[in-house]
């Protein structure tokens, strides 16, 4: 009886895995190639060679998004310094100045209340990647399974809703106790300060994703910018609803209610939330 043939010596040419390690590896084009070459052993077990690649971290500055939404930002603010620098110039002149009740300016054009908006949205947007970048360098954001622009647009989309409903909160409260002249001279001092606000804060936060200044260093020269401006708005807040001294409770209580206490509360906020999405997403 004819011994039959071992398995063991023939089951190597149908090998399932030394067919794909051939088909995977050793293609067709490449295998009649080098067919009678010396140096090829289809026979040898497959290595990688090198090392894994290492994910990089999100930054700011590597996001085409970012960079595309600060350069229409860049382009939308020339268009609107250039149809309203007169204007700037003239209420930059007069801030300083305590006009007399009785002299109201004539309503703003539309090109001054669009450049008022693109103001407000820039200034939005600017206050989005600085807290972008301060989760960062305090939160765990690479733990997220959602791109990170979600969370920046979120906190996009946060400032906007906050200065909406802040804006609704100041007009109702000078509705109720200050007459129509001192709300019309302080809506037109607080919207210049946006706007000072929003071109002061652009090339800050332009140093702050290209050139990666440090973080501590920016925010001593964002707080200084900041007291700054907010000294400005006490000023003149007090300039035109409270300009006698015994009305500095007055003024105080107006300041913490729509200034102070609106700020620590979406801070808090957007600290809850963001820690929120880090564990949910």
């Amino acid at each position: 009886m004819p011994l039959q043939a071992d398995t063991l010596t023939t089951s190597t040419a149908n090998d399932s895995l030394f067919a794909a390690f051939h088909t995977e590896f050793c293609p067709e084009q490449y295998a009649g190639f080098f067919r009678d070459n010396a140096f090829l052993h289809p026979e040898l077990p497959y290595r990688s060679w090198g090392e894994e690649a290492v994910r990089l971290p999100y930054t700011l500055w590597r996001d085409d998004w970012v960079a595309a939404t600060l350069l229409l930002c860049l382009l939308l603010l020339v268009y609107a310094l250039n149809k309203t620098r007169k204007q700037l110039l003239k209420q930059t002149k007069n801030f300083f100045i305590q006009r007399s009740h009785n002299d109201l300016h004539s309503a703003k054009t539309g090109i001054e209340k669009s450049s008022h908006l693109i103001m407000v949205a820039q200034l939005c947007l600017l206050a989005a990647l600085i807290t972008f970048t301060y989760a960062e360098h305090h939160f765990d954001i690479s733990l997220c399974q959602q791109p990170p622009r979600w969370l920046l647009g979120f906190y996009i989309l946060a400032f906007l809703i906050y200065y909406l409903l802040k804006r609704m909160m100041i007009e109702f409260i000078n509705w109720i106790f200050f007459p129509k002249s001192q709300q019309k001279e302080w809506k037109e001092n607080y919207s210049f300060l946006i706007s000072v606000e929003s071109i002061v804060f652009f090339p800050l936060v332009l140093t702050l994703v290209y050139f990666q200044i440090s973080f501590d260093k920016f925010v001593w020269i964002f707080l200084f910018i900041l007291l700054i401006i907010k000294f400005l708005l006490t000023f003149k807040t007090f300039k035109i609803f409270f300009p006698k001294s015994y009305c500095l409770f007055h003024l105080f209580v107006y300041l913490c209610g729509l200034e102070i206490m609106p700020l620590l509360t979406l801070w808090k906020t957007l600290a809850l939330l963001t820690e929120y999405w880090i564990v949910k997403y």
